[in-house]
């Protein structure tokens, strides 16, 4: 059964795109069939997965149609059969990782959803729930805001899971997207989406802040605040210039470890993928 996760913060800069890409492919060399969605119209994780294509003026001004149909053409035509949808979704160099990618003409996206008339938020939800069977897991990554398309994300998603940074600004923004999920579920009374973690991401686990941080997260989210945290690593960087995939650039890295024993601890593995996660690390 696919599961549906959406990586959002309100607060930009805590590793959304790159917390959104690297369990994806780890989710990919579990074996998993894993879709990506890039709801963020500068296109960070397209360009993350080699699968961005940049709009000409005319493209964005709508003189002509974009070559390759996308995320923005699924906002614009509210598409919620197979075909439709399985045409805006496209493979990635990458096994097991598919993507429906974004480009800058997706920052038109709000307003073609404000001028048409329906229920605004579950168009993603519908187009998902087409193609939801062919996949494991779908991912969608988040621009920084609370909008229309945020409210998608959440209204599509069965899982909701939320990156934050060693600064005060990100426990502001954690707190805001705590508040804007139990708003939209209270309003539309809605079971799902739980929130399934908070995790830290680019920690320096040897500072007073961090030790000062960690407490103030754990003592206010309890069990919603995840063990594990993603460590500061220099070559996480590096991916994000190069575009390389992350797992054959540096599997070596103390950041891609921390994801695979995140994923661990956010139990959102069946039998066979846990089996083969505690495999990476010799039957742990």
């Amino acid at each position: 059964m696919c599961k549906i996760i959406s990586i959002i913060n309100n607060k930009g800069g805590v590793a959304k795109t790159t917390s959104t890409g690297i369990i994806a492919q780890i989710l990919a060399y579990l074996e998993k069939k894993v879709l990506v969605v890039d709801l963020d119209e500068s296109a960070n994780l397209s360009m993350m997965l080699n699968a961005y294509t940049e709009d000409s003026e005319a493209v964005i001004n709508n003189m002509i149609p974009a070559e390759k149909a996308h995320v923005a053409e699924l906002f614009r035509y509210r598409y919620r059969d197979t075909e439709n949808v399985s045409n805006l979704i496209y493979p990635t160099k990458i096994k097991n990782i598919d993507i429906m990618p974004s480009s800058e003409r997706h920052g038109q996206s709000q307003l073609y959803i404000q001028n048409n008339t329906g229920n605004n938020n579950i168009i993603l939800k519908r187009a998902l729930n087409a193609i939801k069977d062919q996949y494991d897991y779908i991912l969608i990554d988040n621009a920084p805001a609370k909008d229309i398309l945020t409210v998608n994300s959440m209204f599509a998603s069965d899982l909701i899971l939320i990156p934050v940074r060693l600064e005060e600004y990100s426990y502001k923004g954690l707190q805001e997207t705590l508040n804007t999920v139990a708003y939209i579920k209270e309003e539309h009374d809605l079971e799902n989406p739980k929130i399934g973690g908070v995790f830290m991401t680019q920690a320096e686990t040897n500072t007073i802040i961090y030790k000062d941080l960690s407490t103030l997260y754990n003592d206010t989210l309890g069990d919603l605040f995840c063990r594990t945290c993603i460590r500061k690593d220099i070559k996480i960087c590096e991916i994000n210039k190069s575009f390389q995939p992350v797992l054959s650039y540096c599997p070596d890295s103390n950041a891609v470890y921390d994801y695979f024993k995140l994923i661990e601890e956010l139990d959102i593995l069946d039998d066979s993928g846990t089996a083969a996660l505690k495999s990476c690390f010799g039957g742990e």
